[in-house]
Protein backbone atom coordinates (compact mmCIF):
# COMPACT_ATOMS: atom_id res chain seq x y z
CA UNK A 1 0.00 0.00 0.00
CA UNK A 2 2.73 2.80 0.61
CA UNK A 3 4.85 1.88 -2.34
CA UNK A 4 2.67 2.82 -5.18
CA UNK A 5 1.98 6.14 -2.88
CA UNK A 6 5.95 6.58 -3.01
CA UNK A 7 6.14 5.99 -6.62
CA UNK A 8 3.69 8.23 -7.34
CA UNK A 9 5.82 11.42 -5.27
CA UNK A 10 8.59 11.05 -6.89
CA UNK A 11 7.13 10.85 -10.37
CA UNK A 12 4.93 14.27 -9.10
CA UNK A 13 8.05 15.86 -7.71
CA UNK A 14 11.11 14.18 -8.96
CA UNK A 15 11.49 16.97 -12.06
CA UNK A 16 12.76 14.46 -14.67
CA UNK A 17 15.41 16.57 -16.65
CA UNK A 18 17.96 16.02 -13.39
CA UNK A 19 16.23 12.98 -12.35
CA UNK A 20 19.86 11.16 -12.60
CA UNK A 21 21.12 13.33 -9.89
CA UNK A 22 18.02 13.14 -7.71
CA UNK A 23 16.93 9.39 -7.82
CA UNK A 24 19.54 6.77 -6.13
CA UNK A 25 19.01 3.22 -5.79
CA UNK A 26 21.00 1.30 -2.80
CA UNK A 27 21.47 -2.41 -1.35
CA UNK A 28 21.60 -2.77 2.31
CA UNK A 29 22.25 -5.57 4.90
CA UNK A 30 20.90 -4.89 8.34
CA UNK A 31 19.41 -6.46 11.81
CA UNK A 32 16.50 -6.39 9.44
CA UNK A 33 17.64 -8.53 6.81
CA UNK A 34 18.43 -8.01 3.45
CA UNK A 35 17.37 -5.20 1.36
CA UNK A 36 16.75 -2.20 -0.99
CA UNK A 37 16.26 1.07 -1.09
CA UNK A 38 14.80 3.63 -3.67
CA UNK A 39 15.43 7.28 -2.72
CA UNK A 40 14.18 10.49 -4.36
CA UNK A 41 15.98 13.80 -3.28
CA UNK A 42 13.62 16.56 -3.63
CA UNK A 43 16.74 19.01 -2.42
CA UNK A 44 19.70 19.45 -0.17
CA UNK A 45 17.34 19.63 2.56
CA UNK A 46 14.90 16.33 2.37
CA UNK A 47 15.04 13.47 0.76
CA UNK A 48 12.40 10.40 0.81
CA UNK A 49 12.96 6.41 0.52
CA UNK A 50 10.85 3.65 -0.26
CA UNK A 51 12.80 0.69 1.29
CA UNK A 52 12.20 -3.29 1.67
CA UNK A 53 14.14 -5.77 3.97
CA UNK A 54 13.61 -9.73 4.77
CA UNK A 55 15.36 -12.67 6.14
CA UNK A 56 14.46 -15.73 7.48
CA UNK A 57 16.70 -17.39 10.16
CA UNK A 58 15.92 -20.69 10.74
CA UNK A 59 16.92 -22.57 14.83
CA UNK A 60 15.89 -24.82 17.26
CA UNK A 61 15.37 -23.14 20.81
CA UNK A 62 14.51 -24.52 24.25
CA UNK A 63 11.78 -22.97 26.47
CA UNK A 64 10.37 -24.76 29.62
CA UNK A 65 12.02 -27.73 28.35
CA UNK A 66 10.43 -28.07 25.40
CA UNK A 67 12.05 -27.66 21.48
CA UNK A 68 10.76 -25.81 19.08
CA UNK A 69 11.67 -25.83 15.72
CA UNK A 70 11.62 -21.81 15.01
CA UNK A 71 11.86 -19.58 11.86
CA UNK A 72 12.71 -15.94 12.73
CA UNK A 73 11.26 -13.88 10.19
CA UNK A 74 12.59 -10.42 9.98
CA UNK A 75 12.05 -7.29 7.89
CA UNK A 76 9.48 -4.77 6.91
CA UNK A 77 9.08 -2.10 3.86
CA UNK A 78 8.04 1.43 4.25
CA UNK A 79 9.26 5.04 3.50
CA UNK A 80 10.94 7.44 5.27
CA UNK A 81 11.46 10.95 4.80
CA UNK A 82 15.27 12.02 5.32
CA UNK A 83 16.12 15.68 6.69
CA UNK A 84 19.57 17.01 6.23
CA UNK A 85 19.96 20.14 9.02
CA UNK A 86 23.19 20.99 7.50
CA UNK A 87 22.45 20.40 3.98
CA UNK A 88 25.59 17.62 4.32
CA UNK A 89 25.37 13.86 4.85
CA UNK A 90 24.21 14.20 8.35
CA UNK A 91 20.72 13.09 8.42
CA UNK A 92 17.35 12.38 10.83
CA UNK A 93 14.92 10.08 9.70
CA UNK A 94 11.28 9.42 10.43
CA UNK A 95 8.63 6.81 8.49
CA UNK A 96 6.70 4.42 9.43
CA UNK A 97 6.73 0.59 8.09
CA UNK A 98 4.59 -2.32 7.57
CA UNK A 99 6.82 -4.86 10.56
CA UNK A 100 7.07 -8.47 8.98
CA UNK A 101 8.68 -9.65 12.33
CA UNK A 102 7.30 -12.69 13.55
CA UNK A 103 8.64 -16.22 15.28
CA UNK A 104 7.43 -19.34 14.02
CA UNK A 105 7.78 -22.56 16.30
CA UNK A 106 6.69 -26.04 15.97
CA UNK A 107 7.41 -28.53 18.39
CA UNK A 108 6.59 -32.12 17.84
CA UNK A 109 7.83 -34.31 21.79
CA UNK A 110 9.17 -37.68 22.01
CA UNK A 111 8.98 -37.94 25.59
CA UNK A 112 6.72 -36.09 28.28
CA UNK A 113 6.87 -32.97 28.05
CA UNK A 114 5.83 -29.92 30.83
CA UNK A 115 3.19 -27.39 29.61
CA UNK A 116 1.91 -24.68 31.82
CA UNK A 117 1.45 -26.45 35.85
CA UNK A 118 1.19 -30.24 34.16
CA UNK A 119 3.22 -32.89 32.16
CA UNK A 120 1.69 -34.44 29.17
CA UNK A 121 2.54 -37.65 27.47
CA UNK A 122 3.48 -37.09 23.92
CA UNK A 123 0.21 -38.59 22.66
CA UNK A 124 -1.71 -36.19 24.21
CA UNK A 125 -0.10 -33.32 23.07
CA UNK A 126 1.03 -34.21 19.44
CA UNK A 127 2.34 -30.74 17.73
CA UNK A 128 2.37 -27.45 19.33
CA UNK A 129 2.85 -24.64 16.99
CA UNK A 130 2.72 -21.28 17.58
CA UNK A 131 3.65 -17.95 16.90
CA UNK A 132 5.12 -14.68 17.99
CA UNK A 133 3.82 -11.47 16.63
CA UNK A 134 4.78 -7.89 16.83
CA UNK A 135 2.37 -4.76 15.79
CA UNK A 136 1.29 -4.58 12.11
CA UNK A 137 2.56 -0.70 11.33
CA UNK A 138 5.05 0.51 13.23
CA UNK A 139 6.56 4.18 13.23
CA UNK A 140 10.47 4.46 12.84
CA UNK A 141 12.82 7.11 13.54
CA UNK A 142 16.87 7.42 13.22
CA UNK A 143 19.63 8.67 12.41
CA UNK A 144 22.14 8.40 9.48
CA UNK A 145 24.89 9.41 7.27
CA UNK A 146 25.02 9.83 3.20
CA UNK A 147 22.14 10.17 0.44
CA UNK A 148 22.08 7.95 -2.46
CA UNK A 149 20.40 10.10 -4.74
CA UNK A 150 23.22 13.28 -4.16
CA UNK A 151 24.96 14.24 -7.20
CA UNK A 152 28.47 13.20 -7.69
CA UNK A 153 29.90 9.23 -7.35
CA UNK A 154 27.00 6.69 -8.29
CA UNK A 155 28.67 4.39 -5.67
CA UNK A 156 28.13 5.75 -2.23
CA UNK A 157 28.05 4.01 1.17
CA UNK A 158 25.49 5.15 3.56
CA UNK A 159 24.64 4.23 7.65
CA UNK A 160 21.58 4.37 9.54
CA UNK A 161 20.56 3.57 13.15
CA UNK A 162 17.18 3.74 14.17
CA UNK A 163 14.61 2.29 15.94
CA UNK A 164 10.82 0.88 14.90
CA UNK A 165 8.03 1.01 18.16
CA UNK A 166 6.90 -2.97 17.14
CA UNK A 167 5.50 -3.12 20.86
CA UNK A 168 6.21 -6.43 23.05
CA UNK A 169 5.41 -9.98 21.47
CA UNK A 170 2.25 -11.78 21.63
CA UNK A 171 2.47 -15.44 21.57
CA UNK A 172 -0.24 -17.57 20.44
CA UNK A 173 0.63 -21.62 20.71
CA UNK A 174 -2.23 -24.70 19.50
CA UNK A 175 -1.64 -28.33 20.35
CA UNK A 176 -3.29 -30.66 17.80
CA UNK A 177 -4.63 -33.07 19.63
CA UNK A 178 -7.13 -31.07 21.47
CA UNK A 179 -5.95 -32.83 24.74
CA UNK A 180 -4.02 -29.95 26.26
CA UNK A 181 -5.36 -27.37 29.00
CA UNK A 182 -5.78 -24.00 27.53
CA UNK A 183 -4.70 -22.47 31.03
CA UNK A 184 -1.26 -24.83 30.58
CA UNK A 185 -1.37 -23.51 26.85
CA UNK A 186 -1.63 -19.86 27.56
CA UNK A 187 0.99 -20.14 30.54
CA UNK A 188 3.83 -20.98 28.46
CA UNK A 189 2.21 -18.51 26.10
CA UNK A 190 3.38 -15.99 29.21
CA UNK A 191 6.53 -17.89 29.28
CA UNK A 192 7.56 -17.75 25.78
CA UNK A 193 6.56 -13.71 25.80
CA UNK A 194 8.87 -13.27 29.06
Amino acid sequence: RLAPLFVLLLLVYVPSSRAGDRIGIGSKVGTLGFGLDLTGRFNDWVSMRGTYSQYDYKETVNESGNDYDGTLKLGAYGVLVDFFPMKGNFRLSAGFFKNRNELDMVSTPTVPVDIGDNTYPPAAVGTLTGNVQFKSYVPYLGIGWGNAARPGSRVRFVFDLGVMSQGAGVANLSASSGLVSPADLAIEEQTIED
